[in-house]
């Protein structure tokens, strides 16, 4: 299994301490050293946290797959293009990179996540899209052409009871199955953290997890390499 480290946590605490100091590129290297296998980088071509200049030295300095998560208009797909990512994940439109991203609702937009969808083969990057764990989004998913789904994992994160966190696990285990069926890559990401990761990471298959703000806490108090470090034991542990 692959883990995932989205550096937008780092650039919000750089605005938000409004510290020139905090170089985003250079924790998401030390973050590939310390064991990540992909950096997942938030970015509109409208601005936000991340800048262009963040994004030209991630690529330039990380030794692991660069995932732009970008919102799944037209209009991203050239300016997106143009920093050589391995893959992108469509989240919904509209995304600013500031306010917390939603997932794509596939019955509603099929029509234009394929055209996205196929615009993003075409350049050479693989295109993901960022679904609720509901039944039928990976055959829809499947059938625009795309690579892989990320399912949502907020509601099982902020679930309040047990009976909640089975019931969403329940549901994250049957969207898995299905985009496996159909030839999918399943990732999982949203809201996981030390505590909750491992029911995630024992699904049979989800291949990569994406966690952001979690790491970073750690991180401020032990280091990016042992944050790091701390979640790969986490997820081995669960581990089919």
């Amino acid at each position: 299994m692959r883990l995932g480290f989205y550096i937008n946590s780092i650039t919000r605490l750089r605005d938000q301490e409004n510290s020139g100091e905090l170089e985003p590129a250079l924790v998401a290297s030390m973050a590939i050293a310390a064991g990540a296998q992909v950096i997942l980088a938030g970015w509109t071509n409208a601005g936000g946290s991340l800048t262009e200049r963040d994004l030209r030295l991630i690529r330039e300095l990380i030794h692991g797959d660069l995932v732009l998560v970008v919102p799944s208009g037209e209009e991203q797909v050239e300016p997106a293009v143009k920093f050589h990512p391995e893959g992108v994940i469509l989240v919904a439109s509209g995304w600013d990179t500031v306010r917390d991203f939603r997932p794509v609702q596939m019955e509603v937009d099929s029509k234009d996540i394929a055209a996205v969808a196929s615009a993003y083969r075409a350049a050479g990057v693989q295109p993901f899209v960022l679904v609720d764990p509901e039944p039928g989004a990976q055959k829809i998913a499947a059938r625009c052409g795309l690579a892989g789904v990320v399912l949502d994992t907020s509601q099982y994160a902020s679930a309040s009871i047990d009976e909640e966190a089975q019931d969403a696990l329940d549901r994250l285990t049957d969207c898995a199955m299905a985009a496996n069926k159909y030839g999918l890559v399943a990732a999982a990401g949203h809201g996981l953290n030390y505590q909750n990761v491992g029911p995630i990471a024992g699904l049979r298959y989800v291949e990569e997890i994406f966690i952001g703000r979690s790491i970073v806490v750690r991180a401020l108090q032990c280091g990016i390499d042992k944050a790091i470090a701390d979640m790969l034991k986490t997820i081995d542990r669960y581990r089919v």
